[in-house]
């Protein structure tokens, strides 16, 4: 005879082990207004709010090196680009 604890038990690990984790996707298109990173100009990256020239050059050097952008926290990756900056323009921007 089995004990209903033990059966609970190989349940509960059975249900956990065959979970799939689901991650959030990045949007298909931008919306309007937005600047996409993959295609924005270093003047274009310039007019978001807390990036100027350095920074603007830093984001066209990483998309030439790594390719395009999958979603804008990509930029969290420059170097000098803080959460709290990238969050002043997080809203404005798009990875087509």
């Amino acid at each position: 005879m089995r004990s209903p604890i033990l059966v609970l038990i190989c349940a509960l690990l059975l249900s956990s082990c065959s979970r799939r984790v689901h991650y959030e996707t990045p949007p298909a298109a931008c919306s309007t207004g937005q600047l996409d990173l993959n295609a924005a100009s270093e003047d274009e990256l310039v007019r978001l709010p807390g990036v100027g020239g350095p920074t603007a050059k830093l984001i066209l050097e990483f998309r030439s090196t790594h390719g395009k952008f999958r979603r804008p926290e990509q930029l969290l990756l420059i170097r000098g680009m803080s959460e709290s900056r990238f969050l002043e323009f997080k809203q404005l921007v798009c990875a087509k």
